[in-house]
Formats: C-alpha cells, sequence, structure tokens
C-alpha cells in the first residue's frame, strides 16, 4: 500500500464517520391564535403591495433553528414543519374568508350583529 491510497482510506473513513447526535430539545408547540390571525390580516391588508409579511415567523424560524442545530436531517424536524404548514393553512383560509366576505359585502360589524341576534334568540 502507498501512503497516497492510506490518505485516501483515512479520509473515506473521516468522511464515513458522522458526529454524535446532538441533544434533542423538548418541541414546544408554536400556535397563532384566531384573534392574532385576525390583527395580523388587518395589517396585510394595510401593507403596500411590494412589501412581503408573514404571520408564521415564528414557525420559520423554528424549523430552520432545527434543521441547523440537527445537520439538517429533515425526518428530525417533522413537528417544526407541521407546526408551519398548519399555521399556513390557517392563515390562507382566514384570507380567503375575509375575501369571500369582501365580495359579498359582509363586514365585520355584520358579524357582530349576528353574533348578539344568534346569542339572544336562544
Amino acid at each position: 500500500m502507498t501512503t497516497a491510497s492510506t490518505n485516501t482510506n483515512a479520509q473515506e473513513q473521516q468522511q464515513q464517520e458522522r458526529p454524535p447526535p446532538r441533544n434533542i430539545r423538548r418541541h414546544d408547540r408554536i400556535v397563532t391564535s384566531d384573534e392574532e390571525m385576525k390583527e395580523f390580516n388587518k395589517g396585510y391588508y394595510a401593507k403596500a403591495q411590494s412589501q412581503y409579511l408573514d404571520p408564521c415567523q415564528a414557525q420559520t424560524k423554528a424549523s430552520m433553528k432545527c434543521m441547523d442545530e440537527n445537520g439538517f436531517d429533515k425526518k428530525k424536524c417533522t413537528r417544526f414543519f407541521k407546526d408551519y404548514s398548519d399555521c399556513k393553512r390557517k392563515w390562507l383560509e382566514t384570507l380567503r374568508e375575509d375575501r369571500r366576505k369582501k365580495n359579498l359585502g359582509i363586514t365585520d360589524d355584520d358579524d357582530d350583529v349576528k353574533k348578539d341576534t344568534a346569542s339572544g334568540s336562544s
């Protein structure tokens, strides 16, 4: 065996050896409430067209941090991805609902009146 082949074998062994996994932290769910989503949507509709706003920034940061801490192993971060997708789905549903209400001419005041009459007639 030559020194060149010995060096190559040593390099291959180093590449195959992975660092030990880091301690995985307990995952705390990050949930955005309906009230927070409504408040965010008010700012979203008032923003300039070219401005980017995302109500799921906390979930995005948490998932990217998890990926960074776990060597970009997606299997270890699926809970964070689920939180992000749940947040995004919820936000898009509220946007669609707001657009439907706008197209039908329903305002937030109308919703409050409907709730009051529904609770009063019970």
